[in-house]
């Protein structure tokens, strides 16, 4: 049987996170069925890997602080090791940097650059 475009439409990621930040869960990811796997390093600390496992998104504390650490891996003796290029972004840095991405900027300027 022949289904009826009219009455599906398809739901697509802004929608989910609309709805999301709807019901008071920004930034969620529980709820998302593309959710990253978010594992733990020797210390302890939550990583995402980026692409590769050359590359990770990690959460760690400083001197206190909570960090977002963007940084490239290299491997020696088996296991990974961070490399000098990376950022570590404080939570405010982040939060802008979040705001910038789910507002669109960051994805504006990327097509700008496309065209």
């Amino acid at each position: 049987m022949p289904k009826d475009n009219e009455s599906e439409q398809p739901v697509t990621k802004k929608v989910k996170r609309e709805e999301a930040e709807e019901e008071g869960e920004e930034g969620s990811v529980e709820n998302s069925s593309s959710a990253t796997e978010v594992k733990r390093n020797s210390d302890g600390e939550a990583y995402v890997e980026l692409g590769s496992s050359k590359k990770r998104c990690t959460i760690r504390t400083w001197k206190k602080n909570a960090l977002v650490d963007i940084r490239e891996f290299y491997e020696k003796n088996d296991s990974y090791l961070p490399g000098k290029k990376g950022i570590s972004l404080t939570l405010d840095q982040y939060e802008a940097l979040k705001a910038a991405i789910l507002d669109g900027s960051v994805d504006k300027q990327i097509n700008e650059l496309k065209k």
